[in-house]
């Protein structure tokens, strides 16, 4: 219980930072009916539906509600008898919930809770998250629980991650390091991407790294020279950034350069299911992937790191130990390949990104995607 109170007391911290001058039904319930309620979404999370294990969102609206006039295309439904909040009672409705287009209504006014019913939206945020498209239609702008997998949750406001809880740890994500900061300016620095662009191809290929579920790590370099000596590439495939030629980059349509976009970068984020790293330019261009980080060419002393919180303030309690054999061999390569770039992903579906700043292998943790 007290991993669950942390979680809630984060979650209204970064709420309540993150939201300013809210309306009423943007406001949070108290933190005891937030604690109430993660715990039964927990318990309910564990419970597998024909060997499925469902995910949906959860809100707190009330019935009477005008707030969304303000979205169109989202609709609120009322069941005709309102159910318990219970396991059982989301266990009966969670398949019938797309948590991309869907919040199940929660009713909080009286203990017991009751679920009152639905809103059922069309949107399109998740093509906007992968910029895919530019403008589109989101989730309505109100706070909500993510149900994401057994033993995972995550405090959002509309389709934003705030916080997650990840079997009794508390998460808080950055949705920001490929937009400012070190990681941000060291791709900017010797790319003709535009930055952008980049950030759109990165929140992709991220977005779809996790969707596989299989962790990788992903070397952005200035160029193949500069690494050449501690990386071994099993599979070298030579490929420039969108499978185009330069000239034709500057003659296609807008429209077109988007889908290219879309498909490299699905393209690339495929090639981290192969063990070994993917290996980019920092044009992006791909050099090629099932790379291996040479660690014994390196040097043998561990490298001085900078674990930074989400303030971006140190975090001292973090040692380079404390990580896995991917994650070491990407800080080390960070580390020894100068103006280059790591992002290490794991299976349990935890992102990190990593580059040299005088000295320091600097390293932001639980990194996300954002819309662009």
């Amino acid at each position: 219980m007290e991993e669950i109170i942390k979680f809630v007391d984060v979650f209204c911290d970064s709420y309540n930072r993150n939201v300013q001058a809210p309306e009423e039904e943007q406001i949070l319930p108290s933190k005891d009916i937030l604690i109430k309620i993660c715990s039964t979404l927990l318990n309910a999370s564990c419970i597998r539906d024909e060997l499925r294990f469902a995910s949906y969102r959860v809100c707190f609206l009330s019935g009477d509600s005008d707030y969304l006039d303000a979205f169109v295309y989202a609709h609120k439904l009322t069941l005709e008898k309102p159910i318990p909040f219970s396991v059982d009672g989301l266990h009966k409705l969670a398949p019938a919930l797309n948590p991309n287009m869907c919040y199940l209504c929660l009713d909080t006014s009286s203990d017991p809770f009751l679920i009152t019913g639905m809103i059922a939206s069309y949107t399109s945020w998740e093509k906007m998250a992968i910029g895919e498209i530019s403008d589109g239609n989101r989730m309505p702008m109100i706070p909500n629980i993510y149900v994401k997998s057994p033993g995972e949750i995550d405090g959002c406001f509309g389709e934003k991650s705030l916080v997650s809880y990840c079997f009794g740890r508390t998460v808080i994500s950055r949705p920001d390091v490929f937009v400012k900061g070190y990681v941000a300016e060291e791709l900017k620095s010797g790319s003709s991407v535009p930055h952008e662009e980049l950030c759109q191809f990165m929140s992709r290929v991220l977005w779809n790294v996790d969707s596989y579920q299989h962790g990788g790590t992903i070397l952005i370099v200035p160029s193949e020279e500069a690494c050449s000596k501690y990386v071994g590439i099993k599979f070298k495939l030579p490929c420039r950034y969108l499978f185009q030629e330069e000239k034709s980059l500057i003659d296609i349509s807008e429209t077109a350069r988007e889908k290219e976009l879309s498909s490299y970068a699905d393209f690339i984020a495929k090639l981290t299911t192969v063990d070994g790293a993917v290996l980019l330019t920092k044009n992006l261009d791909l050099i090629g992937f099932g790379v291996e980080i040479l660690t014994d060419k390196m040097g043998k002393r561990e490298p001085s790191m900078r674990f930074l919180k989400n303030d971006d303030e140190p975090d001292k309690t973090k040692r380079f130990n404390d990580n896995g054999t991917r994650h070491r061999s990407g800080y080390r390569f960070a580390h020894e390949v100068e103006h280059s770039v790591a992002i290490i992903c794991s299976q349990d579906g935890v992102m990190k990104a990593c580059t040299k700043i005088g000295g320091d292998v600097v390293v932001y943790n639980n990194i996300t995607f954002s819309l662009i």
